[in-house]
């Protein structure tokens, strides 16, 4: 009954931190295109007409005369439609989004931030489950461990796909292991969910399948029946993935980044400096503890720990030769197997406090897990893991200040914000970074001669590239008061004040805290 209760408790405390400190926005290039995916998804079927309508020509693009036009119209975490031209795509997958779109239409666009602070219980309880392979007491102190993790805490206010992910993934892991005759098809269908959630780690669907093939306390019967399940329902997301792939992209094999673009996505020389940073996060995040889980093919042999080690590796493996990040967070394309990590640091500690002192093992692991989760904590507060709540609110109140004070005519040139600017603040982007340096002026010209009233917005952190990039154009040099300055971070200008402002014309700045 305590164990129940104290599981309970870890899982339901997961959705709590989650929800308490998330950033319920939409801002950066992520929360975007997954909200945004999730609107369409929700929309999707015209009853009417009997088809999906994920593609939509925005005329205007068409009509455009700079070069890579199509390019320009494309907000942060989309590119142009290879389908239709003069539409836009998402480039994250559709999982998640598809996840939300049911929960968007029934209870609006605030639930969806419900969804990851779930797959967070989610996750919390399948730790559990995993762990409990080794004793319900390493279970219940791992589940403590991934709860207080820093990777975690950072990504479960967050609307991003990382946390459903890895809930997905453990909750495969927790059903492989076990030992009830329904437990690999259902594993093959959570499978299934984590592909579609994030289809490029698909090879660790690979250790789980050969586990259950080779489990060695089985006959061979069971093993082959087992891997036979699981085979057919991990079968449904790899079809689920093609048919969503040709609905969007145009293929089964292209994905939002395009194939084209694999060869700068991934490269050998990429592998040595990733190594390297994902080795030093994870100590820096977790502690040199996590080290200790390299023993547990020697001091905990056997089928499980191996699939455990196997999975991380090939986690580690998918990600090496991927584009060099320098932030800590990119530590979340870990995050599915860092729990069995954490599961195998508890595990290896339990046994060797076991091997030397039995009687006070259970008190050694609860204070060894109680020091590491307090260390853990720490980290995630010094990272700002339970801060975003309150850097994200920039995006909401710059896209709520242009849908009130923007005339309707408006289009916005930015770029970071115009994810927000679109969903909040419904008006029109056009995003500078993709427009030719020489072009910033006739395209305002041709905004204008289509009856639209052209703004800039950027973040602070912008400026500078705005003007080194359009330094030709006297626009280009941001060089008159801005119409409004946003959370201190962010500026709108208009850019008929400019001539105004040279004019000796008094130009207001509104101040929005």
């Amino acid at each position: 009954m305590m164990r129940a209760a104290t599981v309970a408790l870890l899982v339901a405390a997961a959705f709590v931190v989650g929800v308490r400190w998330g950033t319920f926005v939409v801002g950066g290039s992520d929360s975007y295109c997954y909200v945004n995916q999730a609107e369409q998804w929700a929309s999707a079927f015209d009853f009417a007409q009997g088809a999906l309508r994920l593609h939509e020509a925005d005329p205007l693009v068409l009509e455009a005369p700079w070069p890579n036009a199509e390019v320009t119209f494309a907000p942060v975490g989309h590119v142009p439609s290879a389908i239709v031209r003069g539409a836009i795509v998402p480039i994250c997958p559709a999982g998640l989004s598809i996840v939300m779109a049911p929960v968007l239409a029934l209870g609006g666009v605030r639930a969806v931030f419900y969804v990851v602070p779930f797959f967070g219980a989610l996750l919390v309880w399948a730790t559990y489950a995993a762990g409990a392979r080794f004793g319900a007491r390493i279970g219940i102190a791992s589940a403590l461990l991934v709860l207080c993790s820093p990777a975690f805490l950072y990504q479960v206010v967050q609307p991003m796909s990382d946390v459903p992910a890895a809930a997905l993934w453990m909750a495969a892991v927790a059903l492989a292991t076990g030992t009830t005759p329904r437990a690999p098809l259902a594993a093959g269908l959570a499978v299934s969910g984590a592909v579609v959630m994030r289809p490029n780690l698909v090879p660790l669907a690979i250790p789980i399948g050969l586990f259950l093939l080779f489990r060695p306390e089985r006959p061979s019967s069971d093993r082959v029946r087992s891997a036979a399940l699981y085979a057919a329902g991990a079968a449904v997301g790899a079809l689920c993935v093609a048919v969503i792939q040709q609905t969007i992209y145009g293929s089964p094999v292209q994905s939002g980044y395009g194939s084209g673009s694999l060869a700068n996505l991934f490269s050998l020389e990429h592998v040595r400096p990733n190594a390297v940073r994902y080795f030093r996060w994870l100590t820096a995040s977790h502690t040199p503890a996590w080290l200790l889980a390299a023993l547990a093919p020697f001091v905990l042999p056997g089928a499980v720990s191996l699939l455990f080690v196997s999975l991380f590796l090939v986690n580690v493996a998918s990600y090496l030769a991927y584009t060099v990040f320098e932030d800590w967070w990119y530590l979340r394309f870990l995050l599915p197997t860092i729990p069995l990590v954490l599961i195998l640091l508890v595990a290896v500690v339990d046994s060797l406090c076991r091997r030397i002192r039995p009687a006070i093992a259970p008190a050694a692991l609860t204070a060894v897990t109680l020091a590491l989760a307090v260390l853990f904590v720490r980290e995630a507060v010094a990272r700002d893991a339970f801060r975003l709540q309150r850097f994200e609110q920039r995006f909401e109140r710059a896209g709520t200040f242009v849908a009130r004070r923007l005339p309707s005519n408006a289009i916005v040139i930015t770029n970071w914000e115009s994810g927000s600017v679109r969903f909040y603040g419904r008006r029109r982007t056009l995003t500078w970074d993709g427009l030719d340096p020489a072009w910033l002026d006739r395209a305002m010209a041709f905004l204008r001669a289509r009856g639209f009233e052209p703004f800039l917005l950027f973040e602070s952190a912008e400026e500078p590239v705005f003007r080194d990039r359009f330094r030709a154009s006297p626009l280009g040099r941001l060089d008159w008061p801005p119409v409004a300055e946003i959370a201190g971070t962010v500026r709108l200008y208009r850019p008929g004040d400019r001539d105004r402002y040279f004019r000796g014309q008094a130009v207001a700045t509104e101040y929005v805290p």
